[in-house]
């Protein structure tokens, strides 16, 4: 994972559980997605939809927010465009929001980098994606000082990261020494044995093993590193995977209307909203058209109320 970017003015949670909101466009993602990081502890967390794009839309002492409303899988350029937006020197945390997916190759991106990755759904609720999101998303602790750990604990702790720093760099020691390893042979009685042309082809032999497997190992660490001067390599090589499969298309007889009047009568029987956005996502539609759909069934609910007449019961 590079550097630690988890923000230090993140203080204690509010009290009590967060309401929902109800999404419908782009600058009510960024407020809600501003609400929540306030819950989380960034007390100073402020959204202001419609200024200049920066590539933050969230700024708080000890976190910086992007917000995302497409319907559109959220992919590693996304992400790597957003590690550069954040000013240089800054360890302040990343918090990634969209209410779509992450392709696979984001969330191992986020990974790396510790970007907080979030999901929220039309009712403004957020469900964590990764580790640093879920770490993030629980209860803060509380600001009375905490017992200093027993010297078991500390060198367990140390165990742990001297664990970790091998996990992520043991292709940098094994890919260095390959490469050296070549050089050492030079010499060696046992290996070399003649005549010198077959010394030399031994030598090229040996000299390309090693490089390959070593490039290799170093390529899988470092080959596809991106900041703001990577991005344009890792977004050519993301082009080159496989996509995944698009969602399955609305079947024809789930036409739009059918589809406003299927959810109009779901709210009408007492369905949540966040019910009903269940029961289209179910259906395959796509998130920005179940938001046209649920904002289109309670018009035509509205309507219906207005029109009846006063004093009588609903036909059931």
């Amino acid at each position: 994972m590079r550097g630690n970017m988890s923000g230090t003015s993140r203080g204690a949670q509010p009290p009590g559980p967060m309401q929902p909101m109800q999404i419908s466009s782009w600058q009510q993602a960024e407020l809600n997605a501003a609400r929540w990081m306030r819950h989380w502890g960034y007390a100073d967390a402020t959204a202001r939809p419609g200024g200049p794009d920066s590539g933050v839309d969230v700024r708080a002492a000890g976190a910086l927010g992007q917000v995302k409303y497409q319907a559109a899988q959220v992919g590693r350029p996304e992400l790597q465009r957003f590690v550069g937006a954040r000013p240089r020197g800054s360890n302040a945390q990343l918090i990634f929001f969209t209410g779509s997916d992450y392709a696979p190759t984001a969330v191992a991106y986020a990974e790396e980098w510790s970007i907080a990755l979030f999901k929220y759904g039309l009712d403004g609720m957020m469900t964590p994606v990764n580790a640093p999101a879920r770490r993030i998303s629980r209860p803060s602790p509380s600001t009375s000082p905490s017992p200093s750990p027993s010297p078991s604990a500390a060198a367990a702790a140390s165990d742990a990261s001297g664990e970790s720093f091998w996990k992520r760099n043991w292709r940098v020691v094994a890919g260095v020494s390959l490469l050296l390893a070549p050089f050492g042979s030079i010499g060696d009685e046992k290996t070399y044995t003649g005549p010198l042309a077959l010394d030399v082809l031994k030598f090229i032999g040996i000299l390309l093993a090693c490089w390959l497997v070593g490039t290799f190992l170093l390529a899988t660490r470092f080959g596809f590193r991106t900041g703001p001067i990577g991005s344009g390599s890792a977004a050519r090589a993301d082009r080159g995977r496989t996509r995944p499969a698009a969602p399955a298309p609305t079947p024809a007889s789930d036409s739009p209307d059918a589809l406003v009047s299927e959810a109009a009568r779901l709210l009408r029987s007492g369905r949540r909203q966040h019910q009903v956005d269940a029961v289209l996502r179910e259906r395959g539609v796509t998130f920005m058209a179940r938001g046209r759909i649920l904002n289109e069934a309670k018009s035509l609910n509205k309507r219906t109320r207005d029109a009846r007449p006063h004093g009588r019961a609903p036909r059931r």
